[in-house]
């Protein structure tokens, strides 16, 4: 049975109603979703040739404690910094305290496969968690201000956005504000839509089975961000293809208008509170927003991302995404589920794609093992094709009963 909201307000919740959102009461029934979705390519390379112009500088961090509790850290660590044809070392410590060092299990074939995506585009991050503990983190490339980027530089993760927005809308399931299998509360959304959308649920909008439309270049070339532009998708009832899984952003836009609802705050704060914060983290920030210096740029300008929302604004570190995917429970992954998610014979996770910016989150091991990995350039052109890449030499490295080239196509 599901709790009352009054005995679900976790202290993360109380943090939401302490920012201004709303309090503990039954969410409102007024309202249904969208979902819609494009298999994900499964004919990607394996490998990448390096590039022959300008060899981005590959920095290797291996951390001697947990995984940094903000985004500023203060931890020890020494670092490596080598290029394709040099190599050059270089250290620097910071102290806080003395903790049992990480195991060092060398990674080799991880290792060359990050090698490789690093030296074909301008920046990559990747960070491997086993065990609830930072393993391997690789970063290439520079910030906007100049600075060398680190797995815990914030980067465009594109449509990765879509998982952090599926496990908001968990975390406030499993609290009694909101229930995936009711019609979705349009009106806590703001939005004007036509009546026929008043039964979608939000668990339709998860799956992408709700018959939102595609319209996928329109995401892209229209201004505006996601609640301007909306309005504009469902304007008419559900396609025929409802109960169908048809990728749409639309989905995932929808689904980031009503947390804001929920809550009373923006997504990303919405998210800093119930995902980040509990985990002694900070950093993830939206496109609407704009870059910070401290981001790694997007070469063709965070605004035309704007209109995505919950689908694929989320600008955030492989450190903190793979930290905040590694703690997910028995109770989100009922929401996290195929086909909101994609799975493989390696396990579950998703990936993003816009043109110069691709992403892969993955977990392993039913949850023991997490990838989280991001490129800033076009090489691969997809997430799927990096997790491609990655995944097997994980697996290979870590001993994981898997391998071939990841399958993820439609169950």
């Amino acid at each position: 049975m599901r709790p009352s909201p009054s005995r679900t307000c976790l202290p993360w919740l109380l943090a939401v109603l302490a920012i201004g959102g709303a309090g503990c009461g039954a969410a409102s029934s007024a309202a249904v979703a969208d979902p819609t979705t494009i298999a994900p390519t499964t004919n990607a390379p394996t490998t990448i040739a390096p590039t022959t112009v300008d060899q981005p500088t590959v920095t290797t961090t291996t951390t001697s404690t947990v995984p940094p509790t903000t985004s500023t850290t203060s931890t020890t660590t020494t670092t490596s910094t080598t290029t394709s044809t040099t190599t050059s070392t270089s250290t620097s410590t910071t102290t806080s305290t003395t903790v049992e060092p990480l195991p060092d299990p060398a990674l080799p074939a991880t290792n060359t496969a990050f090698e490789a995506i690093a030296a074909a585009n301008p920046a990559a991050t990747l960070t491997v968690r086993r065990d609830g503990r930072t393993v391997l983190a690789r970063a290439s490339g520079v910030t906007i201000d100049g600075a060398a980027a680190t797995s815990d530089s914030p980067m465009v993760v594109a449509s990765v956005s879509k998982l952090l927005t599926a496990l908001l809308v968990a975390r406030l399931d499993e609290a009694g504000f909101i229930d995936v299998d009711a019609p979705t509360p349009w009106a806590v959304a703001g939005i004007t839509l036509n009546p026929a959308w008043n039964g979608i649920t939000p668990r339709e909008l998860l799956t992408h089975t709700s018959g939102m439309p595609v319209v996928r270049p329109e995401w892209f070339e229209r201004s505006g961000d996601c609640r301007s532009f909306l309005p504009t998708v469902v304007d008419a009832p559900p396609q025929a293809h409802r109960g169908r899984w048809t990728y749409s952003n639309g989905n995932y836009c929808a689904l980031g208008l009503v947390v804001e609802g929920l809550t009373g705050v923006p997504l990303d704060v919405a998210a800093q509170t119930i995902l980040f914060e509990p985990l002694g983290i900070s950093g993830a920030h939206l496109t609407t927003g704009g870059q910070l210096p401290s981001d790694v740029g997007y070469a063709l300008g965070v605004d035309r991302l704007d209109r995505l929302g919950g689908a694929g604004s989320f600008i955030v570190s492989t450190d903190d995404l793979a930290a905040v995917i590694d703690a997910t429970t028995a109770l989100d992954l009922e929401m996290l589920a195929w086909p909101g998610i994609f799975v493989d014979q390696y396990g579950w996770g998703h990936t993003g794609s816009v043109d110069g910016a691709v992403s892969c989150v993955w977990t392993m091991e039913l949850g023991r093992t997490v990838v989280a990995a991001t490129v800033a350039g076009t090489r691969p052109n997809t997430g799927g094709a990096a997790c491609d890449l990655l995944l097997p030499a994980v697996a290979a490295d870590l001993g994981i009963e898997a391998s071939g080239r990841p399958d993820r196509s439609p169950r």
